[in-house]
């Protein structure tokens, strides 16, 4: 028996064929042309497979949209619903983000973590607290989601496949991304949660140990020694230190038991108080580089030294009565500074031309007493005359009036 559709099926009937024959003869007999001859429709099967294909195609398409719609209204799809979405918004609120991720990228990343652990998993683990009606952000993260939240974070960057080794380079202050793709996004991934999450468990810390490894050999440098630049004040020092520019991580000044009085790393300001004019003071510094995954690199210390102002002596006008057989007169006395507190220094006139100790002595000398300042005046000279001049010294110190 031939199967439905075969050609079999196709061919005339007996009874078809006998009135035809009988056609042809009758038509011979007349002079009349023959019947055309019956053609084979070789159509017939390609339209019962094009029938074939649309029914399969629909009932393809038919089961697509029931299990669209099915995963669409379970949430499974399409856009987060009830707690999920509560879930995902605490998320992205309230939760430990990086300053270098922007807000679309962290609803990226929430809206992943919810769709692949839902919100009864993520408050299981401690992520987030049911409070009421809502959730709270908790912060407990076993290692496993906390590498996923930073995995997600750094898939959600936008601006192509290799956006996210850019974005965390920028992030850590690094000078190239290449070393971070090396590396690869899961283990770089790992290593932000460590370092920016309160993690549950030390999983990720033995994990992370060939990451930290691999960063540290392409970027992690011993770096220079700090420079000084001083100026002298007044029995003080003022000390600038900074520290050198460096490619990678970020620089900063160890100085000790030094506390700076202004300045911020990597560049300090020192003032140091001394005992006494012309002495030294000096800061003992370090560089230091810290980078974003917990290395640190500290350079040789370096010796920055610099001189108080030296002390000095001056003439100043110096307020006292006139003698009577000298009605104008002018009176000038020496001043000393930066001495040290209480310090005693003997202080001597020599004067010539018309000035003059008091009894018309060669010279005169008195011991003076500096103050809590370091300060001291020497008792005044009277300088009224046509001509001469005062050399007033005292150790090394020296000053002449009038000045040339």
């Amino acid at each position: 028996m031939s199967e439905p559709g075969s050609t079999a099926q196709q061919q005339p009937k007996p009874t078809e064929l006998a009135n035809a024959a009988a056609e042809e003869a009758r038509r011979r007999r007349l002079g009349l042309p023959p019947l055309p001859r019956r053609r084979r429709d070789r159509s017939r099967p390609v339209r019962l497979v094009l029938r074939w294909l649309v029914s399969v195609g629909v009932l393809v398409a038919v089961a697509f949209l029931g299990t669209s719609a099915w995963a669409y209204f379970t949430g499974e799809i399409g856009p987060l619903r009830g707690d999920e979405k509560d879930v995902a918004r605490t998320l992205a609120l309230a939760g430990d983000t990086p300053a270098w991720a922007d807000p679309e990228q962290i609803r990226c990343a929430a809206d992943a973590m919810v769709k692949d652990n839902g919100s009864a998993g993520l408050a299981d683990a401690g992520v987030v607290t049911k409070t009421g009606s809502g959730f709270s952000y908790a912060g407990e993260w076993p290692s496993a989601l906390g590498s996923q939240w930073y995995a997600e974070l750094l898939d959600c960057a936008d601006g192509g496949a290799n956006s996210w080794s850019r974005q965390v380079a920028d992030a850590w202050t690094l000078d190239d991304p290449r070393c971070l793709r090396e590396v690869g996004r899961p283990a770089i991934a790992g290593v932000l949660a460590v370092t920016n999450l309160r993690l549950t468990d030390e999983d990720l810390a033995a994990k992370n140990v060939a990451a930290i490894t691999h960063l540290d050999s392409c970027y992690a440098r011993t770096p220079e020694a700090p420079v000084g630049a001083a100026a002298a004040g007044y029995r003080e020092v003022t000390l600038k230190v900074t520290a050198p520019a460096v490619t990678s991580g970020i620089a900063s000044i160890d100085d000790g038991a030094a506390q700076p009085t202004a300045g911020e790393d990597p560049e300090l300001t020192y003032t140091l108080p001394v005992a006494q004019g012309g002495t030294e003071a000096c800061v003992q510094a370090t560089t230091k580089v810290t980078y974003a995954w917990g290395t640190v690199r500290a350079g040789e210390p370096a010796k920055l030294c610099g001189k108080a102002a030296a002390a000095r002596m001056e003439w100043r006008t110096y307020e006292h009565a006139c003698p009577k057989s000298m009605p104008k007169c002018a009176y000038m006395a020496a001043y000393v500074e930066g001495l040290a507190d209480n310090q005693s220094v003997k202080v001597t006139y020599r004067p010539s031309g018309d000035f003059k100790c008091p009894r018309k002595k060669p010279a005169c000398s008195v011991t003076v007493k500096a103050d809590d300042a370091g300060k001291a005046r020497a008792p005044g000279i009277l300088v009224t005359g046509k001509k001469g001049k005062v050399v007033a010294s005292a150790g090394s110190l020296k000053a002449t009036y009038p000045g040339s």
